[in-house]
């Protein structure tokens, strides 16, 4: 039995169109969701993209009753625009550059071609090739983008768009070669090849806009959890993340037998530095002190910002941090501290407690808290606790 694969061109064009206005309508309520996120770029441009690929299928519809600039050169015009849109969405999203220039030459190439061969040659075959060609040099542009998004942590997002590109590019030489070989005539129904790119058309634009969704939701869980875990000033461990980060360490302590050591600091006369400098020295002096911090760890040790100017040291592995905290301890006493052109020193003391199996985290953070008293009691001392 033989099946012809044709459709006609204004039923494709409506039912794709009608799915770029839904996709639109989604990025658009995503947009007004987030409006308040000036760094959230590219979400403007991708809800254009979306409208104008929408509105340049809807002109096909209108063949008849309105004129060729519209329902040829402005169609095609929107529809290129629309991938345009979308490789500058993927960039200001991104913050990778873009080319300005090349997007123009592209868009004033196929615009003068369109012109001429509809108006100096009217040639549909020529007109087909002219909007594939400037439909794969945007498409080229938007994998080389995402090929670099996809180095990033947004990468499962940028892969997936990635590949329906990759098809769609394809699509597009095979029907630009189709052309070439079989000029279409002034019909409503389509070749197989032509047919099939517009439905691959409807799901490239699913899998643009559904990646785009994801990758702008991917950003937010992001930034939601460097907000649920990350000191807004220290830019170390907050409380609550240094707190889980404990109860880990505590658990794997139990599960394995296994020690590990907390080094509660607190910076000392703190409150003098504030009183004298200001609270913009003093929080200063706390980003300079934890990046210090953070600087004489390991990679499996962790450092957080405990509350004020206490800070936390959670180190796996024997109970031996006596050198470390040795060490940040005279690290700290010989840095210099700047208000203007006065320089200052700091100090700091430290309590050092040893985690085993059997004890809780209360517990380890009273014996620290204990070790720290009893350092303050001299200031600029490391005490372990007994």
């Amino acid at each position: 039995m033989h099946i012809l694969f044709q459709f006609d061109v204004r039923t494709v064009a409506l039912f794709v169109a009608m799915t770029f206005f839904v996709q639109a309508t989604a990025i658009g309520a995503q947009a007004f969701l987030i409006r308040e996120l000036k760094q959230y770029r590219g979400v403007g441009a991708a809800l254009l993209a979306n409208l104008c690929v929408a509105v340049g299928l809807i002109l096909r519809l209108f063949a008849d009753p309105l004129p060729m600039f519209l329902t040829t050169i402005l169609s095609n015009l929107l529809l290129l625009s629309g991938s345009a849109l979308f490789y500058i969405a993927l960039s200001q999203f991104s913050g990778f550059p873009y080319s300005k220039t090349y997007v123009i030459g592209v868009l004033t190439a196929a615009l003068l071609f369109l012109s001429y061969f509809t108006y100096w040659e009217d040639d549909l075959g020529k007109r087909v090739i002219t909007f594939s060609l400037g439909s794969v040099a945007m498409v080229v542009m938007l994998i080389l983008q995402l090929w670099r998004i996809q180095k990033t942590s947004l990468r499962f997002s940028a892969t997936l768009m990635l590949a329906s590109f990759l098809i769609h590019g394809l699509f597009l030489i095979l029907r630009t070669i189709s052309t070439i070989l079989n000029p279409p005539q002034e019909t409503l129904s389509l070749s197989p090849v032509q047919s099939a790119t517009y439905l691959l058309s409807f799901a490239v634009s699913f899998f643009w806009s559904i990646g785009f969704i994801l990758m702008v939701s991917h950003r937010l869980r992001n930034d939601l959890m460097e907000i649920a875990t990350i000191d807004v000033l220290t830019r170390i461990s907050n409380r609550r993340a240094t707190q889980t980060f404990l109860e880990k360490e505590l658990s794997r302590a139990q599960r394995y037998k296994s020690e590990f050591s907390v080094l509660l600091i607190d910076i000392d006369n703190f409150k003098q530095v504030n009183d004298r400098w200001g609270h913009a020295v003093g929080d200063e002096v706390l980003v300079k002190t934890a990046h210090l911090f953070q600087s004489m760890i390991r990679k499996q040790d962790l450092v957080g910002r405990w509350g004020g100017e206490e800070f936390l040291i959670i180190m796996p592995g024997p109970c031996d941090a006596g050198a470390l905290a040795e060490r940040v301890r005279s690290e700290v006493a010989r840095a210099e501290y700047r208000h203007g052109s006065v320089p200052f020193h700091i100090t700091v003391s430290i309590g050092i407690a040893c985690a085993n199996p059997s004890a809780s985290g209360d517990e380890i953070l009273k014996q620290a808290d204990d070790a720290l008293y009893r350092a303050k009691k001299t200031k600029n001392t490391v005490a372990v606790a007994s």
